[in-house]
């Protein structure tokens, strides 16, 4: 009798040393998620690849619960030497929390890798100096529209446009990298042809590289705040002229290959003058 009430008194003593522990765990854990975080948020909204300022960003303190991964938590991390250090690689909208995995360092002498953004390539495309200067620059968003040419089935040759890619980062116009110090615009203005390179997904980058083998690429200017992707339909001349045949201004088969052979000869040359420079 006297051993079953010491081993009675010896499980009680053991279960409630369990429970005293299991409370203990518990109310370590409230008291852990319950804790208060600094974390750095948005002041306002920040376009994508926007570079990070003072006035774009500010501290809060929030529960520990609602910090997100790779949280940043002090806003002098946010520049070097009194400059800037980092650019948005996606939007962010008003309190929303600035993420190490959401911004790119700014970095103006290795190039145009370090500001591609995560799963994108990169493209370069040849346009006309007055499609571009003063109105792209590295940072702008914009759309991509090609006019092909086509037989119908009168068999007659037609023009037609089409949306080839939309909401597009521009990642340097010429030799002026997002996120680097602006370079001399004398270059950019005396040339006639100035490389535009754009972040694309890989879908994008084929669809683009058949566009201008294809027809020819024009660039549209967004505003800052657009982030809508329209439904694509495609623009045929006589939508524009009723039962007019573009048979004007219609170059042959012959004529366009030498002229896409030249203008790529031409955005080679460029590319490869603006990279010795960098």
């Amino acid at each position: 009798m006297k051993k079953n009430v010491i081993l009675i008194t010896v499980l009680a003593l053991f279960s409630a040393l369990f429970a005293t522990l299991y409370l203990y765990d518990i109310g370590q854990k409230n008291k852990s998620m319950s804790e208060n975080v600094t974390v750095i948020v948005a002041s306002q909204r920040i376009e994508q690849g926007q570079i990070i300022t003072n006035s774009m960003i500010k501290q809060k303190i929030v529960p520990k619960q609602y910090v997100q991964p790779k949280y940043m938590s002090e806003i002098k991390d946010f520049y070097i030497n009194d400059n800037p250090a980092y650019i948005s690689i996606v939007p962010f909208e008003e309190g929303e929390q600035i993420t190490s995995s959401k911004i790119s360092s700014v970095i103006s002498g290795f190039g145009l890798a370090n500001t591609i953004p995560d799963n994108k390539k990169a493209i370069t495309i040849l346009f006309n100096n007055q499609e571009v200067n003063g109105i792209i620059t590295s940072g702008s968003k914009v759309d991509l529209i090609s006019i092909v040419e086509y037989e119908n089935k009168n068999q007659r040759l037609e023009e037609a446009a089409c949306v080839v890619a939309q909401n597009l980062l521009v990642l340097a116009v010429g030799n002026d990298i997002i996120g680097s110090a602006k370079k001399s615009e004398e270059e950019i203005t005396v040339s006639i042809n100035i490389p535009v390179t754009v972040a694309v997904s890989m879908e994008e980058a084929q669809k683009i590289v058949l566009a201008q083998e294809k027809g020819i690429l024009k660039i549209v200017l967004r505003a800052s705040s657009d982030d809508k992707i329209q439904q694509n339909k495609i623009v045929k001349i006589n939508d524009i002229c009723e039962n007019v045949v573009a048979n004007t201004k219609i170059q042959s088969t012959r004529q366009q290959n030498a002229e896409m052979q030249k203008r790529q000869k031409e955005l080679n040359e460029i590319i490869n003058k603006y990279s010795q420079k960098q």
